[in-house]
């Protein structure tokens, strides 16, 4: 029974700082900075100026609080007692590299270029290396319109950072006020090459590409845009201007994927070693919300034949040969079944399933069909080993369901998930985290139970690609962890997982709508040999600019426009953006409030002329932040404004990709390539103490 503890009113005000110090802070409470910092995290930012400030006044010749003081003025949006701060702190440490660049950019950021340039060239007479007074110079260069010595700084910049995507678009950018616009393209390309997903970096590739009449890349670019941030307006609108000067059709811009034979996997035959497990039920050519997309027509084969047969009642209905392509029609609420010839082979109402003639090593296939509502089957042909059940949903299309053995569902999931060439006991670790994450789903009805299906094939459950993703290393890696899951006290682990968390793990209870768990807990993903505290404003704004040693910062094998990554947002973007949610008028104000541990935000305030509000899911805050979500809540903002004050765009400095919960699945990969870390220990670094355990398959008759 859980003891009720009454704390008189007075006390706790008093306290308060204290009482909500997450765990990481109160390991730290005897430190006079505990409480400043407690109200930093927990958004309580004008406090935690004063309280730093207080500290400084105490002890004069204390650097410390001064540099906090001034990041929490910074992230409050108040430049000039941020700048303040750093001054007082430069009179204690003249010649701090650090603090000297920061000044830099905050007299950048308010269009203050001459000074910005004495505190960069200060910090580079003491270090001829720093890399953000590289940075800062080669910027400051561009404002004052000499060209010459911006490509130059920029260029130095890019030597000292050659992985980080951001420094390539910013190039990019000069490059197109001084109008040297093929310069910008290679720019641009580099910096996409480096982060696929950067569609701030596509957009202006598209305009080069209209500028020069190559239309065909300039719509190619556009549709690429709508892949990451669909209904984005400027790609919308111009995809269809350019329609009517392109040379090719549309899909021939892009052409599909075609399977031409079969799937051979050698040396592991993993289909013929694995036991048989439970069944799963995963609906395919899901949406990002995991629902069923609009199939109005499908095309089907299988290289070994196929069946047609009615669920319930077992009747075959029809027996394709090997290569026949087949066609359902989601017509009148039905499902119309032709065959080659165009025969209809029946109208179904109710649920039918196509079966491999060879099922146990049998596949179905969808083919590509360019007229398709659901643009997961409209540029690759698709292929799944079980059965496929087709239903109609009223007013909808065809739901597309995979049925299939739950270790045969996870050779399509991991490699979906990591790269199959990443280190093989992260492969396993990998494996292991998503089957739990399939049992749980499965023995629970799973999210979308009224759906029809345990799972979707998408992000928003797991990725699941079938047999496409299919390779020998996944596959040993599922075959020799078979029937493996983590547990807690005797059940199944909430096995949380995410591609890059940018060097730093996030508790799950710190975060809205998450809830708490013993074992998804706030810590650095770095060896403790090697920790650095990072337990201060000031602190988090060097780390978070910067590329610190940590399992997940792993050059080579991961890329590193996943752990570390920059977007330049236009205010007047960032305005439509937020206004297409909430409708705030003028956007006034962007503040980043409370703070995990790790320094994820978990509130931000967007104040408007018409009203304010307070934004604090996980989701909804990536998703606000310009037209595309951003990569994960671990970030800075820096507000960047022209010399008559208004804001001109917003810097958001991040690091990691995805909620930072649970698992780093690159952090994996570091411990296992890097340190040599087995898969248990893996799992043991990222879910402290929960337990390995084996699991024995029970199918109901």
């Amino acid at each position: 029974m859980r003891k009720t503890i009454f704390i008189p009113l007075l006390f706790c005000a008093a306290h308060f700082a204290f009482c909500i110090l997450p765990p990481r802070s109160r390991a730290a409470a005897g430190d006079e900075g505990a409480k400043a910092y407690a109200l930093y995290l927990n958004g309580y930012l004008s406090k935690a100026a004063e309280a730093y400030l207080a500290l400084a006044a105490v002890k004069p010749d204390r650097l410390q609080p001064l540099l906090d003081a001034a990041m929490v003025y910074k992230q409050l949006g108040r430049y000039r007692d941020s700048a303040k701060a750093l001054e007082n702190a430069l009179k204690i440490e003249p010649y701090d590299t650090e603090i000297l660049s920061e000044l830099g950019w905050l007299k950048f950021h308010q269009a203050d270029y001459e000074t910005a340039a004495v505190y960069f060239e200060r910090a580079l007479k003491l270090s001829s290396v720093h890399p953000r007074a590289i940075l800062g110079l080669g910027s400051v260069y561009s404002n004052l319109g000499d060209r010459e010595k911006t490509l130059e700084y920029l260029a130095r910049y890019r030597q000292l950072r050659p992985d980080f995507a951001g420094v390539d678009y910013i190039i990019a950018w000069n490059y197109m006020n001084f109008k040297m616009y093929k310069e910008a393209e290679e720019s641009l390309i580099e910096a996409l090459r480096k982060d696929p997903s950067f569609i701030e970096a596509r957009l202006p590739l598209a305009g080069i590409y209209a500028r020069d009449r190559k239309f065909n890349e300039a719509w190619n670019q556009y549709y690429r845009v709508l892949n990451y941030a669909p209904n984005h307006p400027v790609a919308s609108k111009l995809m269809k201007v350019l329609e009517g000067r392109l040379t090719k059709q549309p899909e021939e811009l892009i052409p599909p994927f075609k399977i031409t034979k079969p799937l051979k996997m050698e040396p592991v035959k993993v289909l013929e070693e694995l036991s048989k497990a439970v069944r799963v039920r995963v609906g395919l050519g899901t949406n990002n919300t995991g629902k069923q997309g609009r199939n109005n027509i499908l095309k089907f084969k299988s290289f070994q034949g196929f069946t047609i047969t009615g669920k319930a009642t077992g009747k075959i209905y029809a027996s394709a040969a090997p290569d026949e392509i087949w066609t359902a029609l989601f017509k009148d609420g039905k499902t119309v079944i032709k065959d080659p010839k165009g025969l209809v082979w029946g109208k179904f109402s109710r649920p039918v399933l196509l079966k491999s003639k060879n099922f146990k090593s049998g596949a179905i296939i969808f083919e590509n069909v360019k007229n398709s509502k659901n643009p997961w089957i409209r540029y690759s042909d698709r292929e799944y080993r079980g059965a496929i059940e087709l239903y109609p949903i009223a007013g909808r299309g065809l739901g597309i369901v995979n049925i299939v053995d739950m270790e045969v569902y996870l050779l399509g999931v991991v490699p979906s998930e990591v790269p199959a060439q990443w280190p093989y006991e992260s492969l396993k670790a990998q494996a292991v985290l998503a089957r739990t994450q399939a049992i749980i789903r499965r023995a629970r009805g799973g999210t979308h139970k009224a759906g029809g299906y345990h799972m979707c094939d998408g992000q928003h459950c797991q990725a699941y690609k079938g047999v496409l993703a299919e390779a020998n290393t996944t596959n040993r890696a599922v075959l020799e962890t078979e029937g493996e899951i983590l547990t807690y006290h005797g059940k199944p682990a909430y096995t949380f997982y995410h591609s890059n968390c940018g060097g730093y793990i996030q508790a799950s209870g710190e975060v809205t709508g998450w809830g708490g768990s013993p074992y998804l807990v706030t810590h650095q993903d770095t060896p403790p040999e090697i920790e650095k505290p990072v337990d201060s404003p000031w602190k988090f704004h060097q780390w978070i600019t910067g590329s610190p040693q940590t399992n997940c910062n792993y050059p080579g094998m991961v890329r590193s426009a996943n752990f570390r990554w920059l977007r330049i947002i236009k205010h007047k973007d960032m305005e439509y953006r937020i206004n297409r949610d909430y409708k705030i008028g003028t956007l006034r104000e962007l503040i980043p409030l409370n703070r995990s541990g790790s320094g994820n935000v978990n509130s931000i305030k967007i104040a408007g002329s018409q009203k304010t509000v307070t934004v604090d899911r996980e989701h909804l805050i990536r998703n606000i932040l310009g037209f595309s979500s951003i990569k994960s809540t671990l970030f800075m903002i820096a507000i960047n404004r022209f010399k008559n004050g208004k804001v001109r765009n917003y810097w958001i400095y991040g690091g990691g990709w995805g909620h930072g919960i649970g698992m780093c699945q690159s952090g994996a990969a570091g411990l296992a390539g890097k340190y040599g870390k087995s898969y248990r220990e893996i799992v043991e670094f990222y879910f402290p103490g929960a337990k390995l355990s084996k699991l024995k398959y029970v199918r109901k008759k």
